[in-house]
């Protein structure tokens, strides 16, 4: 059973039957985890017009109350005890952040396109986090997964990417496959330690690959037949490879960076998200659990 007791779905004041909201419910009620509402609003103030400081409380506290009131509506019908919060906000990807860490939320649903600035977002993550793109729960899983002697960070990445994969296949019934980019020779022989040389053959390059592929996915259940790799960058192949086998949610790890580490290395979840036709989940080495 996955470790989740508060889910933070984030909805959009005003804007009735979205998709976010069907997946909270499908994963409350898969996951056994509660659910809190967060509405973050603009401000009722006209575009261009500022206001004195007492004008703007009012503004704010009109907008709340008209979210709050579309709001009563909404979650008619929803899951006992759940909780909602409305806030009035120029910045909904602080909010969200700042509202995550209040109520100790074990993972965030957000719809991808509510927030543009997900690299910001990606950095500063206090939990999971689930963009959502379609309404229905997942019936078919894929992990992303790189192979090689990384580092400590990225294996224990993973493993918590595995781990997820398997306690969700099991919330949902779903399929489970194993998704990775294969790097080109040059970048994969240091990838896969001194054992092997620069000599080898690409489809020796791409067997080795795949055999440290399947080391790491044994002890979960999970076969040869699973596994898709496919040459390339990841942020070209994964999206392709999701296309080709039909997945509807995508396990996908990122590991923050900050300052010059961002920008020389970048943060390849965040190239791939932009380019996925899939809810995806994004975990961080800190989300990795022990299921015994």
């Amino acid at each position: 059973m996955l470790p989740l007791k508060t889910l933070l779905v984030v909805l959009e004041s005003g804007r009735s039957a979205q998709p976010v909201w069907q997946q909270a419910v499908a994963w409350a009620a898969a996951t056994g985890a509660g659910l809190q509402v967060l509405v973050p609003v603009a401000p009722d103030v006209k575009p261009g017009l500022e206001l004195a400081p007492g004008l703007q409380d009012i503004a704010a506290h009109n907008a709340e109350n008209a979210a709050r009131h579309w709001l009563e509506g909404e979650l008619a019908g929803a899951p006992a005890g759940t909780g909602s919060t409305v806030v009035a906000t120029a910045s909904v990807l602080d909010t969200v952040i700042h509202e995550a860490r209040r109520f100790e939320a074990d993972l965030i649903l957000l719809d991808a396109g509510l927030i543009a600035d997900l690299r910001n977002l990606l950095r500063q993550l206090p939990c999971p986090l689930l963009l959502v793109r379609h309404s229905t729960p997942p019936t078919r899983l894929a992990g992303a997964l790189g192979a090689g002697n990384e580092d400590a960070p990225h294996r224990l990445l993973n493993l918590a990417v595995l781990e997820h994969l398997n306690a969700l296949a099991a919330c949902f019934r779903a399929e489970r496959r194993v998704l990775s980019a294969l790097p080109n020779p040059t970048e994969l022989v240091p990838l896969m330690g001194d054992a092997y040389a620069a000599s080898y053959v690409a489809s020796d390059l791409e067997q080795a690959y795949r055999q440290g592929i399947e080391k790491q996915v044994s002890g979960f259940g999970i076969t040869s037949a699973d596994i898709s790799v496919m040459p390339g960058r990841p942020d070209v192949v994964l999206p392709e490879l999701v296309k080709l086998e039909h997945i509807d949610l995508l396990l996908l790890g990122t590991v923050a960076r900050h300052g010059l580490s961002a920008f020389w290395l970048g943060n390849t979840a965040e190239d791939i998200l932009p380019r996925v036709d899939a809810d995806v989940l994004v975990l961080r080495p800190q989300d990795y659990f022990d299921p015994s």
